[in-house]
C-alpha cells in the first residue's frame, strides 16, 4: 500500500498529469455540457426534423434502407467501403456490375433478415470486403426517423429505466471513452520515460520485490490517477443534472457507474499500451500505435455513433435517445466492455514477462533503426 500511495502521489504531483487534468475535464465539458443543456422533463414534441432519429431493429426498415443504397450505388457504379476504417471508393467492372444486379434483384425477394444478409455478403465480396453490406456492418441501415410511438416509448424507458441521467451518462461515457482512448497512453510513456531519465530503473531492478508487484502496483497507482478528472467531471455534471431535475427521481450515480463500466476499459487499456511500449521500445512508438487504432475506432464508431458496440475499443452512443436499441444490446456491450479489461490484463502480463527478462539481462529494448523493413541482412 505504501508503494501505492508513492506512484500515485508521484503520478498526479507530475506537470504531465496536471497538464492531462486540464485537456481531459476541458474535453469533456466543452462536448458534453450542450447535451446536459437538453431538457428531458416533458414528453417529445415533433421539430422541423420529426421526432429524432432511432436505430431500428425490424427486417423492413433495414431491408428498405440496404436496397436503397445499393440501388444508388449501383447505379451510379460508385461504391463505398471501409478498409482500415478510411472511406475508400470502388468501381466495379461491367461483369461484377452484372453479377451486383442480379444479387440486388435476388435480395429484393429475401423475406427475412438471414436471406438478405446472404445476398448482401456476395455484393461485400465482390467489392472486396468491409462495406456496409457485411453481415456485422448491415445494422448502419437501421437507422430512420422516431413515429410518435416510438418516441413515447423512448421518453418512456428514458423516465423508468434511465431515470433521466442515465440519458446523460451514455453521452457523459461516450465523449469520456473517446479522450481515454488516446491521452493516457502518452501520459504512461511520459511517466515511464522520466524514471529512466533519472535512472531510477536500476535501483527499483534491485530492490527486494517481485516485478509483479511492483507492475500491478504502479498500474493501479496510474489508473487511480488517471481516472480522477473523469470522476470530477462527472461529479460536477451530476450536481448540474440534480439541480435541474429538483422534483424528479433521478439516479445520483448513473455518471459514476458509466465512468467505471463504460470508461474504465478503455482507461485500462490505453494504460497497459503505455506499459508494454515503453517495456518493449523505451521510446514513444506506442504512442504511434495508439494513435492508429484511435483514428481506426473512431471513423468506424462515426458511421453509426447513435449506438454503435460489436468489439469497437471506444463503443459509441452519442444521444440522449435510441435508448430501446441500448436496452435490447447492452449484454453486447457488456461483452466489449469485458473483453477489452480482459485484454488490458493480458498485455499487462506480456509487459511482466519482458521487465523479467530485462531483470534478468536477457532483454533489450527493441531498436526500431535497426530493424531492416525490406530484407536486408547485416554484412
Amino acid at each position: 500500500m505504501k508503494l501505492f500511495w508513492l506512484e500515485f502521489k508521484r503520478l498526479t504531483m507530475s506537470l504531465t498529469f496536471i497538464i492531462y487534468t486540464i485537456i481531459v475535464v476541458g474535453f469533456i465539458m466543452v462536448n458534453v455540457s450542450p447535451t446536459i443543456n437538453n431538457s428531458l422533463l416533458k414528453s417529445p414534441q415533433p421539430n422541423s426534423a420529426g421526432y429524432g432519429d432511432i436505430t431500428s431493429t425490424d427486417y423492413r426498415t433495414l431491408k428498405t434502407n440496404a436496397l436503397d443504397e445499393l440501388s444508388y450505388e449501383h447505379r451510379t457504379n460508385s461504391y463505398v467501403t471501409y478498409p482500415l476504417g478510411f472511406a475508400k471508393t470502388v468501381t466495379l467492372t461491367n461483369k461484377n456490375q452484372h453479377r451486383v444486379d442480379i444479387l440486388f434483384q435476388k435480395a429484393k425477394l429475401a423475406n427475412n433478415r438471414t436471406a438478405l444478409a446472404k445476398e448482401l455478403q456476395q455484393v461485400d465480396n465482390l467489392l472486396g470486403g468491409q462495406s456496409s453490406y457485411s453481415p456485422k456492418n448491415m445494422q448502419s441501415f437501421g437507422l430512420r426517423e422516431m413515429t410518435k410511438k416510438e418516441a413515447l416509448h423512448d421518453y418512456h424507458l428514458i423516465v423508468t429505466k434511465d431515470k433521466r441521467s442515465g440519458s446523460f451518462a451514455r453521452v457523459f461515457a461516450d465523449i469520456a471513452g473517446v479522450i481515454m482512448g488516446i491521452l493516457p497512453t502518452i501520459v504512461v510513456i511520459a511517466y515511464c520515460y522520466s524514471d529512466r531519465r533519472s535512472k531510477a530503473i536500476p535501483v527499483i531492478h534491485a530492490k527486494a520485490m517481485s516485478t509483479f508487484r511492483w507492475l500491478v502496483t504502479r498500474y493501479l497507482a496510474t489508473l487511480a490517477a488517471l481516472v480522477l478528472p473523469v470522476i470530477l467531471v462527472g461529479g460536477l455534471f451530476t450536481i448540474r443534472i440534480a439541480l435541474l431535475y429538483q422534483h424528479v427521481q433521478i439516479n445520483n450515480f448513473a455518471l459514476f457507474q458509466a465512468t467505471f463500466f463504460w470508461v474504465l476499459p478503455t482507461l485500462m487499456i490505453s494504460c497497459a499500451i503505455g506499459f508494454l511500449s515503453d517495456a518493449l521500445f523505451e521510446n514513444f512508438f506506442g504512442f504511434v500505435f495508439q494513435t492508429g487504432w484511435w483514428l481506426i475506432t473512431m471513423i468506424i464508431g462515426a458511421r453509426q455513433v447513435q449506438g454503435n458496440y460489436g468489439w469497437l475499443f471506444i463503443p459509441r452512443y452519442n444521444s440522449l435517445h435510441n435508448v430501446a436499441y441500448y436496452y435490447d444490446h447492452l449484454d453486447q456491450l457488456i461483452l466489449n466492455r469485458a473483453g477489452y479489461a480482459l485484454l488490458a490484463l493480458v498485455l499487462l502480463g506480456i509487459t511482466n514477462a519482458i521487465l523479467n527478462l530485462k531483470r534478468g539481462g536477457k532483454w533489450h529494448a527493441l531498436n526500431l533503426q535497426r530493424i531492416h523493413l525490406f530484407g536486408n541482412s547485416h554484412k
